[in-house]
């Protein structure tokens, strides 16, 4: 087996992902019983504290188990088998770049977990109207197995942390199916329900992904989108002026070359001067990141409007991370600020400066944190809104604007507050 790294076709994997047992000869057996030793030996070294929250005791049990194991498992099943002990050791950003195989199949659907279910948000062309259905089948298992399958390879930072890599890569036929769901070779058949109540079933095959033919909610006549999804500029606003509301998205941390930071919150001055605005709502539930100093002219506004009496209301989300989470607690310290959403996958207290190692034999990725942030006392391993308002369907697919409907009635009805 040649050694494997990102430059590379990663063909033997690619080749043992269907293989049993008698496919995993002596020679590779002693080469991932290197890996392993690598990472019980050296990573722990590298890593800001492999064993900050499970001991060096457990993970050395665990690698000895594998170790042991080898000769009985696929080359996938080795490679997730070491994705979910590095998961176990629940430290975020330590782990195994799986997904960065260049050769992976997929399966064309795509899923987002919402409160409610694991509901489609694209699919095969030819299948565009199964989009908004939910999906509860894949395979001979449920949905929600394999999601929570998969979402058993990444550390359990949060809730919302592992729903989201989960619905990110359960399609990938190959990692799957080492998981025990699906299989890369042969049609999978998957079950939806759809929004009339009907079940439908499609046999669908994986596909590299430069193959994929995909419909996606964005660009789908049955879909309404709600606000937060009408625009992808880093940042951007609208008045709304049913509800005398000023809606600001500030979707990334990085700044837009044709619209400076300072010429939006400029705008967003002249917006309060010139309307009758009675709250301002800052939106970062899509604010994955970037430079978190880009924020602080904004902040200073927001802090300016809300000493002048304006409400001021802050909603955070799933796709909340990294500077996302920086900015977001600034804005929360805002004397009279309020917060709205779901939780953030992002933690305010974090493992970061993120750096990444081949193992010596696989060439596998294996991504580790050199630096631990701390933004706030305590655990700090999710934001938590002031008024939680988790991400639904009928919000997503039919342009339900349920949070900014809650601050509306709550700067209506201030008493209730």
């Amino acid at each position: 087996m040649k050694k494997l790294t990102i430059a590379v076709t990663l063909a033997v994997l690619l080749v043992a992902s269907g293989c049993d047992s008698s496919d995993t000869d002596t020679s590779e057996a002693e080469g991932w019983a290197s890996d392993i030793n690598w990472i019980a030996d050296s990573l722990p070294g590298l890593h800001y504290n492999l064993f900050m929250y499970n001991s060096e005791e457990n993970l050395r049990s665990s690698l000895d188990e594998l170790e042991a194991d080898l000769s009985n498992l696929s080359n996938w099943e080795i490679v997730m088998r070491l994705t979910e002990i590095l998961a176990s050791m629940n430290c975020s950003h330590t782990g195994i770049a799986f997904w960065e195989l260049e050769e992976l199949t997929v399966y064309p659907i795509t899923v987002m977990w919402l409160e409610d279910g694991l509901f489609v948000t694209g699919i095969d062309a030819e299948h565009t109207e199964l989009i908004g259905s939910e999906l509860v089948g894949y395979g001979e298992s449920t949905a929600l197995e394999a999601a929570s399958a998969m979402a058993e390879m990444f550390p359990a930072i949060n809730e919302i942390s592992v729903k989201v890599r989960a619905e990110n890569f359960m399609m990938l036929a190959e990692p799957m199916q080492a998981l025990g769901f699906g299989n890369s070779d042969t049609p999978v058949n998957f079950t939806f329900v759809e929004e009339s109540g009907d079940t439908t079933s499609v046999q669908l095959s994986a596909v590299n992904r430069s193959q994929l033919n995909m419909s996606d909610f964005h660009f789908v006549d049955s879909v309404t989108l709600p606000l937060f999804l009408e625009s992808d500029d880093n940042y951007w606003f609208r008045f709304i002026p049913e509800r005398n509301m000023l809606y600001c998205a500030y979707n990334s941390c990085v700044p837009m070359s044709d619209y400076p930071l300072e010429t939006f919150v400029f705008e967003l001055n002249q917006a309060v001067e010139t309307q009758q605005i009675n709250s301002i709502v800052i939106d970062l539930r899509r604010n994955m990141g970037g430079n978190s100093m880009l924020a602080t002219p904004l902040v200073s506004w927001l802090e300016r409007q809300s000493a002048n009496g304006t409400s001021v209301s802050l909603i955070t989300g799933r796709w909340t991370f990294s500077s996302g989470i920086l900015n977001s607690v600034e804005i929360s310290e805002i004397p009279g600020v309020r917060v709205y959403g779901e939780n953030t996958s992002g933690s305010p207290n974090h493992l970061g400066e993120v750096r990444t190692a081949l193992l010596p034999w696989s060439g596998l990725p294996v991504s580790y944190p050199t630096k631990y942030f701390q933004m706030v006392d305590g655990e700090g391993s999710t934001m938590v809104p002031d008024v939680q308002i988790p991400l639904t369907a009928e919000m997503l697919f039919h342009g339900q604007n349920s949070i900014l409907d809650a601050i509306y009635s709550d700067c209506v009805n201030p008493g209730q507050l």
